[in-house]
């Protein structure tokens, strides 16, 4: 806590813990700092009855007449603040049991949240739920806590967006960071449209319609009893059912290839149809309706759009107008400079120290950059003293980063590109904890003893104002 707090409280510690709480696009974590694992886990959601009354957690999964399911975060960024502010109060109350007058509560942000965005989460929190002190800590910074460097390039491929961060003694370098869209919600409507385009009969019925199921295989027609539901299911409730499907796809059926898929070369092109067109490749898909598809090398296409998404267009022109082609570069402003290189000296003539890199293919207009060529422009964006330490520490992290063999496809484009620094990548082998762990590294950095003097109390909040402590005390 500061100095000029006007309390001599001390927050954290093994008394008092802390609360982090670490939203994302695709779910919403909430704890205890200092556990090794989040108490709550749920989706970054909410239904609303017919009524007006919001359920959180497993009730959404019941279907109601005229429920609408409503998200609350988009790209990490909170949307809709009233459902965030019952969802936050009602874990708070009902589970965790805050005590608002003893328990500080350490929010993780993303790097692209802008002024405004930042003062009105800083005021609701302490406004509407009266906490003692909190912290804004960057969800870069918390990864490289879990993972105890300090500096390091966080690569987090998540719901709705891909983000690279370099991180520096524990602060982001938002000038350097870079973020796109190829990520699950991308592969989800890839998924959506080789279905619907190369299995045109397969039966997508939702799991909660379904009282009993024949096992099939397309394009044998699934045999299945329905079960009797309520009139006037909505769209949005059976959009959040059908995204469960995309989500064991994923985790189930896809695997990236050792290489680029689309090769202009004939010759590569036909071996690598041969290598992953084998029998062996091949795997099967059960869906809810009971009917089972086979997939084999289009599992390893929809895996390879993460790291060449120019190569594969949608057959629907509205999802080609949902992705247009994204460089990652972001515009992000900051009052103050992340990090000044040292003065190194020049001989007369020379070239600058850390070039600009050159667009790709000689223009200047936006490219799809895929996974391996926005983790190469960034670090070639660093200052050249920081490079070698941050490629030796990329740390690969979010829920879509688990699909099979893509740290090792990584490794070896990162390598490819970059012939001069020594790259090591750095992902949790624990399926449970990597999609958590920006979470764990707040619990981690709030039960820190050495933390309590960054917590900001609602005493230094009210004397201060939020600009000044925005520009000050959360880097």
């Amino acid at each position: 806590m500061s100095s000029s707090g006007n309390s001599g409280a001390v927050y954290g510690g093994d008394e008092i813990n802390a609360i982090v709480l670490d939203a994302g696009s695709y779910t919403t974590r909430i704890g205890y700092a200092g556990d090794d694992y989040p108490k709550v886990i749920v989706p970054s959601c909410y239904a609303k009855t017919a009524n007006n009354l919001k359920i959180f957690g497993h009730g959404m999964e019941y279907p109601r007449s005229n429920q609408e399911i409503i998200p609350i975060m988009k790209e990490s960024l909170i949307q809709d603040w009233d459902g965030a502010i019952e969802q936050y109060r009602h874990y708070f109350n009902e589970l965790l049991k805050v005590d608002y007058q003893e328990q500080p509560i350490l929010i993780t942000e993303p790097v692209w949240t802008d002024k405004e965005y930042r003062q009105k989460l800083v005021e609701t929190f302490y406004e509407l739920f009266n906490f003692p002190a909190l912290y804004l800590a960057r969800t870069p910074t918390c990864v490289s806590f879990q993972q105890g460097r300090s500096s390091c390039l966080v690569v987090d491929i998540g719901h709705d967006s891909v983000s690279v961060t370099p991180v520096v003694d524990g602060i982001c370098l938002l000038r350097n960071s870079m973020k796109t869209h190829y990520s699950g919600q991308f592969l989800n409507d890839h998924i959506h449209n080789i279905l619907k385009s190369k299995y045109p009969d397969v039966n997508m019925e939702l799991k909660y319609r379904i009282k009993e199921k024949t096992p099939t295989v397309y394009p044998d027609a699934a045999k299945f009893t329905k079960r009797e539901i309520p009139d006037k299911i909505t769209t949005s409730f059976d959009d959040f059912q059908r995204e469960k499907i995309y989500a064991e796809f994923k985790e189930l059926m896809l695997e990236v290839p050792e290489k680029k898929m689309n090769s202009s070369n004939a010759q590569n092109a036909e071996s690598i149809k041969e290598q992953y067109d084998d029998e062996s490749e091949k795997r099967l898909f059960e869906l809810p309706s009971g009917q089972s598809i086979e997939m084999g090398i289009d599992r390893f296409r929809l895996a390879d759009t993460l790291f060449d998404p120019a190569s594969y267009p949608f057959e629907d022109e509205s999802l080609n107008e949902k992705y247009p082609a994204n460089n990652g570069e972001l515009d992000i402003s900051s009052p103050y400079d992340d990090y000044r290189p040292l003065k190194r000296a020049r001989k007369a003539g020379s070239s600058p120290s850390t070039p600009t890199p050159a667009p790709e293919n000689g223009t200047t207009t936006k490219t799809a950059r895929g996974l391996s060529q926005l983790i190469t422009h960034a670090i070639s964006s660093i200052d050249i003293d920081l490079r070698t330490s941050i490629a030796h520490n990329i740390i690969v992290t979010g829920g879509s980063s688990l699909i099979p063999r893509l740290t090792e496809r990584l490794y070896n484009e990162l390598l490819n590109s970059n012939p001069g620094l020594k790259i090591r990548l750095h992902a949790l082998g624990n399926a449970n904890e990597r999609p958590n762990q920006a979470w764990i590294g707040g619990s981690v950095l709030a039960s820190l003893g050495t933390f309590h003097q960054m917590w900001v109390s609602k005493a230094e909040y009210e004397e201060a104002g939020v600009d000044r402590i925005l520009t000050q005390r959360f880097r």
